[in-house]
């Protein structure tokens, strides 16, 4: 995939957001229209005085991040693009929007590592091991969380946990994982210029062809999930993905509901039973007040078909029923922010 310039070079087309664009405090830029600006610094959003970002320059903005894709945001006003830094950009013009709308979320300038997170109060030194049994025994591992609640950040740390001499093949619709490893293999989804898009739902059914010991899905949002179901069912075990939920128990139904999507979706009673042969352990990320941390962990022990009901324990709880399901943190650490 062509890609676009980096954060530095959409210097000239946004006036008023030089500083922002060279902070590497800054994850985050979202531009809500002309002189609408918003920026997340330090897990804290705040609003930015741009007076002199009017419309015009943000339509020779988005024209300049589309250009090197072979798209014209007019005929496609709905784009994502990566740039060449590594950063992410999403922008809608009208008719989508009233307004052009960028937001930008640069690419972190630093990997924290499992234990890192421990020493800075996101990742209990129980769930680390709780997720080090999980990998080591060959079992697989779901991170669920909101948007910007840190579930890439995590599973960056996961990976680490995976043997050195074992083989990964990671598949992302964007490439943001840090992955240093010499046996990795790494899939891109999205491919704009080709007649017939990439999807992520290829590239998982694809991976199985190049002998993965380990399978990394970045984000799992559809279909795909029937896919990457079957793949950790059938001998891929210690793999890990992420998906967009509320909670940990909420994450497993998501999963199960995007397999569902797939046009040769099982029935959901057999879906669900193969979310609970597939997942051993959900860790539920959340943000609050500015702060990233482990919220939940939760074994996956079986579905109840009657009740519509899963099946978990905390980790190494033993048998379900026998002990109450436990919040990891009721509240985030202190002055945390990975």
């Amino acid at each position: 995939m062509k890609r676009a310039s980096g954060v530095g070079h959409l210097t000239p087309f946004l006036p008023g957001l030089e500083k922002l664009l060279g902070d590497p405090e800054v994850s985050e830029i979202m531009i809500n229209g002309p002189a609408n600006v918003w920026v997340e610094r330090a897990g804290r959003l705040e609003p930015h005085e741009a007076p002199e970002l009017t419309a015009a320059w943000l339509h020779r903005a988005a024209i300049h991040i589309a250009r090197p894709l072979g798209l014209d945001p007019v005929a496609r006003p709905i784009l994502d693009a990566r740039l060449e830094d590594g950063s992410r950009v999403a922008i809608c013009t009208p008719p989508a929007s009233p307004e052009v709308a960028i937001t930008i979320r640069r690419f972190g300038g630093r990997a924290f590592s499992a234990e890192d997170l421990v020493r800075l109060g996101s990742l209990p030194e129980d769930i680390l091991e709780a997720a080090r049994s999980t990998l080591a025994s060959r079992q697989n591992i779901l991170v669920s969380g909101g948007t910007g609640s840190g579930k890439t950040t995590l599973l960056n740390a996961l990976i680490e946990l995976l043997p050195e001499d074992e083989r990964i093949v990671a598949i992302e619709d964007t490439l943001e994982l840090r992955i240093d490893r010499a046996n990795c293999l790494r899939f891109e989804a999205g491919a704009i210029l080709s007649e017939t898009p990439v999807e992520i739902r290829d590239l998982v059914r694809h991976a199985l062809r190049h002998r993965p010991d380990h399978i990394v899905v970045g984000e799992v949002r559809g279909g795909e999930a029937a896919d990457l179901l079957q793949a950790l069912n059938t001998g891929h075990g210690g793999s890990l993905t992420t998906i967009h939920a509320n909670n940990a128990r909420s994450a497993l139904s998501r999963l199960a509901s995007c397999a569902m999507q797939a046009g040769d979706a099982l029935p959901w009673e057999v879906t669900c039973r193969g979310v609970v042969d597939g997942i051993a352990l959900v860790l539920h990320v959340a943000r609050r007040r500015g702060q990233r941390f482990v919220e939940d962990a939760l074994d996956v022990c079986g579905y109840d078909a009657p009740t519509g009901h899963w099946i978990t324990a905390p980790p190494g709880a033993g048998p379900p029923g026998t002990q109450p399901e436990r919040r990891t943190h009721t509240h985030p650490p202190k002055e945390v922010n990975p």
